[in-house]
């Protein structure tokens, strides 16, 4: 592999830290699970390396048995990190040529960024046994010149999740069917907030005005086929369309229907945890975090249905947010055993019900979507089967990608809500700074 510069890896490496991206950990402690390292102290005893993030790593150790019987020659070494110190430590390893790590986790957000650099293996063959069995849309930003370099791991279906006490005190319906049907369209949830607010309070969602995760923006528009770049690579985020999403999300916020807090920080989780917002847009996977980390007092108080789209006639009604994949490093001196312990936790559709009941991931895996788990009451969301919902979800979603430049337009985007709230700039000329400056930096038409 031919070296690069260190110029264009220490630029690669701001690129990757401007976007805070989905299913990520706070935590910055680096540590390690299986022993020191140390040589193989047996014939045919190989250790792995993994790079992962603190929450992705509890999906694997509900394996981890389970595999180590399997394959008792592999001895597996963890090493946690927060995703965006990962993606920079990795391009500074793949450019000095590292054979450390073995297998890193990527999220979908920074996948395709991960493949043009060139330091992930081809792994086209090893995978073709899944391509029709994963999310179609996962393999794109992992795919580079027809190769693919990356296997998917979990999805990102996005849904709406809703207290229904509060609902119910504003007289709107809580039944999941009956919320869909009552909020079918995204005005249909701006006429909800300004009846909840009015009856209750409590504002619609969280979202920063001048720190936006973008999360909400991005899920519209990957509703509607929309996204900063177009199908034919050019930037389209200055489409009439795309403004009037935006336009749609400063009215929200001007009105006061919106927590000001950056989505998946503590204040905005503190605001669930106080009851300070009815609903939360977003991936499958706030479902552990609703439960688990910011309201485990609120069980039976939160359901799961549909999100909103545009119009009633909209083809897709579904979204994807966040979602993550597993690759093996180039240089790797053990790609079969690290194949191995992929193709295990990845393909097995035992493996992916396991990490989807114990840590929230929810299958790239379309089998295991016919597997009798996805039918099980949730005991925290009023004994409903949300996965259901999730599924749903994702056979109504547009099969859109990330690319490449993801980071670069999602900070951008970020830079452009400051610009409309604290400089009274408008929304369409915000964007066509955006349009222009991603033009000349991406040299995308």
């Amino acid at each position: 592999m031919k070296r690069k510069s260190w110029s264009l890896v220490l630029a690669t490496c701001l690129s990757v830290s401007l976007v805070g991206t989905a299913c990520s950990n706070s935590s910055s402690t680096t540590n390690t699970a299986g022993g020191a390292a140390s040589p193989a102290s047996s014939a045919g005893k190989v250790k792995l390396v993994v790079w992962i993030w603190e929450s992705a790593k509890a999906g694997l150790d509900a394996n981890m048995e389970a595999f180590q019987k399997e394959n008792p020659n592999i001895e597996v070494e963890y090493q946690i990190m927060k995703s965006t110190d990962l993606y920079q430590k990795y391009l500074i390893s793949s450019n000095t040529q590292d054979a450390v790590p073995d297998i890193v986790g990527l999220e979908s957000t920074n996948m395709a960024q991960m493949v043009q650099i060139d330091s992930l293996l081809d792994i086209t063959k090893r995978v073709e046994p899944y391509k029709d069995k994963m999310n179609a849309y996962k393999w794109e930003d992992a795919t580079k010149d027809n190769k693919v370099y990356a296997m998917p791991w979990d999805s990102g279906p996005v849904v709406m999740f809703y207290r229904n006490d509060i609902f119910a005190k504003a007289g709107l319906p809580t039944d999941p069917k009956e919320v869909a049907q009552k909020i079918q369209t995204w005005d249909d949830y701006y006429q909800a907030a300004k009846l909840i607010k009015e009856k209750t309070g409590v504002l619609m969602f969280g979202d920063s005005k001048t720190n936006s995760s973008n999360r909400v923006f991005e899920s519209m528009m990957w509703q509607r086929g929309l996204w900063y770049f177009d199908k034919d690579g050019n930037v389209s985020v200055e489409k009439p369309e795309v403004k009037e999403i935006a336009d749609y999300l400063v009215k929200m916020q001007k009105e006061g229907l919106v927590y000001d807090a950056r989505a998946n920080t503590d204040p905005w989780g503190n605001a669930i945890k106080e009851g300070k917002v009815a609903s939360v847009v977003g991936g499958s996977w706030h479902d552990a975090i609703i439960e688990g980390q910011y309201a485990p007092d609120d069980k039976g108080k939160w359901s799961v249905t549909t999100m909103p789209k545009w119009s009633k006639d909209d083809k897709y009604t579904g979204a994807n947010q966040g979602g993550s994949n597993l690759a093996i490093n180039k240089n790797s001196k053990h790609p079969d055993e690290a194949w191995k312990f992929i193709e295990f936790m990845l393909g097995k559709e035992t493996s992916q019900i396991n990490m989807m009941k114990k840590a929230g991931l929810f299958p790239s895996l379309s089998t295991a979507y016919s597997n009798e788990a996805i039918n099980e009451p949730s005991a925290y969301f009023n004994n409903q089967p949300i996965r259901q919902v999730y599924a749903e979800s994702l056979k109504q979603t547009y099969p859109l990608a990330y690319t490449s430049d993801f980071p670069m337009a999602n900070k951008r985007m970020t830079d452009v809500w400051a610009q409309i709230f604290l400089n009274n700039v408008p929304t369409d000329q915000a964007l066509k700074a955006m349009a222009d400056e991603l033009r000349q930096k991406t040299k995308r038409k």
